[in-house]
């Protein structure tokens, strides 16, 4: 058996705030950040490994991909980071088990969604694939269902732990805090929250074949609603087409051309 895990950094167990996240500079709450997100990686890689995975691949997906405490990993998972990626998903193919999204947020304009945003907390507005709009967790769930992955597991906050049950039904979700405002939370120590993501490892495992992949077929129309004009009048010079002041949008034969 064999997992890909794609951390986020926003919805890992501890983190409230975009200072944490390194998103306008990289200062100490940043650092201590890495901390909690190196932490909770590992307590993914330890659970999947109790459950008999031969291989897990865990991928550094946040803020350009260069976020693990190198020193702190697990040491029995495969971890990609650096930047300059060719792919979204680096090493991703059809023959993994089943992806687990650690840390992810919910897509912009969610109510009470912590960190709440989609690709980019300061330009992107809205997302669309086919006219559903999507955040994140529908991204990764379109470009794994393309190659007849599935999604196991969401861990975040209660948001993305909604969002993701009404786009892929029966997935298993861990909430390891609660959004109060988009910049406020109810956490909970991050020795708990490693306890129920374990948990949550070994019960989407013990049920991996219940999951079906979620399957559009290409082609398909991604729209992107931007902040501003300037943003769009960006995409629209590398080729996308101007739908209104803040629109653009382009058709894809890939369900990995999507981003």
């Amino acid at each position: 058996m064999k997992i890909y895990v794609s951390v986020d950094m926003e919805g890992i167990s501890g983190i409230f705030s975009f200072e944490q996240t390194g998103r306008d500079k990289k200062g100490s709450e940043y650092e201590k950040a890495r901390h909690l997100y190196t932490q909770d990686a590992n307590a993914v890689v330890e659970a999947c490994k109790e459950m008999g995975a031969e291989k897990v691949v865990v991928m550094d997906g946040h803020n350009g991909g260069y976020n693990f405490i190198i020193e702190e990993l697990h040491p029995d998972g495969e971890y990609i980071t650096g930047y300059s990626r060719r792919t979204i998903l680096p090493g991703f193919d059809k023959s993994f088990d089943g992806l687990i999204l650690l840390g992810y947020h919910a897509m912009a304009g969610t109510f009470c969604g912590l960190l709440d945003h989609t690709q980019s907390s300061k330009t992107w507005f809205n997302y669309f694939i086919n006219g559903k709009r999507m955040g994140e967790v529908g991204q990764g769930a379109v470009m794994a269902g393309g190659l007849g992955v599935p999604i196991i597991l969401v861990t975040g906050d209660k948001a993305v732990c909604k969002e993701a049950k009404q786009l892929l039904g029966d997935v298993e979700t861990v909430a390891v805090k609660e959004g109060l405002s988009r910049n406020c939370a109810r956490i909970i120590a991050p020795s708990k929250s490693h306890q129920l993501i374990k948990q949550g490892v070994k019960r989407a495992i013990k049920r991996i074949k219940d999951f079906k992949p979620y399957l559009i077929k290409p082609p398909l129309e991604v729209r992107i609603e931007f902040q501003n004009t300037d943003t769009a009048d960006g995409y629209e010079r590398v080729g996308w087409k101007r739908i209104d002041g803040r629109t653009v949008s382009r058709i894809v034969d890939s369900t990995l051309k999507i981003l």
